[in-house]
């Protein structure tokens, strides 16, 4: 009683503690196919048939198992082709699910390093245009001052010439390159003013870049073991990543269909004990002895007495055996 007790324990024990690691893994590909749907009554219904999926590769084994050991071979069968397609099934949803465990880490880090090239490139374009603008600092005062030089150029140019060159001087022709002269420098004033704003804008937006460039938060670096792996094999890292997960995936879903599978496995095990070898045990260990009791020596009444009937031979002859309880055939009781 208390080694069936022991028994029945420790199935119990082993289910638990593979069932707790099922129910983890039905969890997981039934959240992953959640929040993967575009909408909450589609990811429901897609994370139970994920589950549905899940709980038939994991317990798949087990109930096989059991059909098997009481005699359905047909549909035990049948379960194994289910189970077998289960575990495939799941294990391209496990696969998934590993794959997307990061995605929003990924997708940040990637978003942190493409914002983080975009900002490098504007600030080498920046520094190139900064590096490429020759011209002389000019303030808005220095245009001011230009301009009111040109004009009195204009206005002496008129006094010599007249208004329409009606009236030419002798210093007419003077005045006019005076004043082509004074024109020539409020233009180069104008340009070297318009030059210093825009450096002066292109230096303001280098410097806010710089200044985003050292905020800018560090990218999270991708999956250490794929690129180890990358290196030892030769091959690309996200190639490694994949073979990685999918080896860890079909890994575990083996491993809790097998434990959910051992009870069913030994208790089939133990069933399906040939009659044969237990009679070969028997034959072994022999048949079961028979007692006997050996009765201590009596001495014999030499006074003749008359031997009873037949009817009260049998009588004490049964009265004897039942006193000795021995059989019928080894009997210690004498002829009667």
């Amino acid at each position: 009683m208390v080694s069936r007790a022991i028994g029945v324990l420790g199935t119990a024990l082993v289910y638990i503690v593979a069932g707790v690691p099922a129910v983890i893994g039905i969890a997981f590909v039934a959240r992953y196919a959640y929040v993967t749907s575009d909408t909450a009554a589609n990811g429901a219904a897609t994370a139970f048939l994920f589950g549905m999926v899940a709980a038939g590769a994991f317990m798949g084994p087990a109930i096989a198992v059991a059909v098997g050991s009481r005699g359905h071979k047909t549909a035990a069968g049948i379960w194994w082709l289910l189970a077998t397609l289960a575990i495939l099934a799941n294990w391209t949803h496990t696969l998934g699910a590993i794959a997307h465990r990061g995605a929003g880490i990924e997708a940040k880090g990637a978003k942190i390093t493409a914002d983080t090239e975009a900002d490098r490139k504007t600030l080498s374009r920046l520094e190139r245009e900064l590096g490429a603008m020759k011209f002389a600092a000019t303030t808005p005062e220095a245009v001011t001052a230009a301009r009111s030089a040109a004009e009195i150029a204009e206005r002496n140019r008129k006094a010599e010439c007249g208004a329409n060159n009606e009236t030419r001087g002798e210093r007419c022709r003077a005045r006019e390159f005076e004043e082509q002269a004074k024109r020539d420098a409020l233009a180069k004033a104008v340009f070297d003013k318009a030059a210093t704003d825009r450096t002066t804008q292109l230096a303001a937006e280098a410097a806010d870049i710089r200044r985003s460039l050292a905020a800018a938060p560090i990218a999270p670096s991708g999956n250490a073991l794929s690129n180890a792996l990358g290196r030892v094999l030769a091959i690309p890292a996200m190639t490694a990543a994949t073979i990685q997960q999918g080896f860890v995936s079909a890994i575990v879903e083996l491993l809790i269909a097998a434990v959910l599978a051992l009870p069913e496995l030994l208790r089939s095990k133990r069933a399906a004990e040939p009659a044969e070898a237990r009679q070969g045990r028997d034959l072994e260990t022999g048949p079961p002895a028979l007692a006997m009791e050996v009765l201590p020596p009596t001495t014999l009444n030499s006074t003749p007495r008359a031997l009873p009937s037949s009817g009260g031979r049998r009588r004490a002859r049964g009265r004897c055996e039942a006193r000795h309880r021995i059989p019928r055939r080894a009997h210690a009781c004498g002829a009667w």
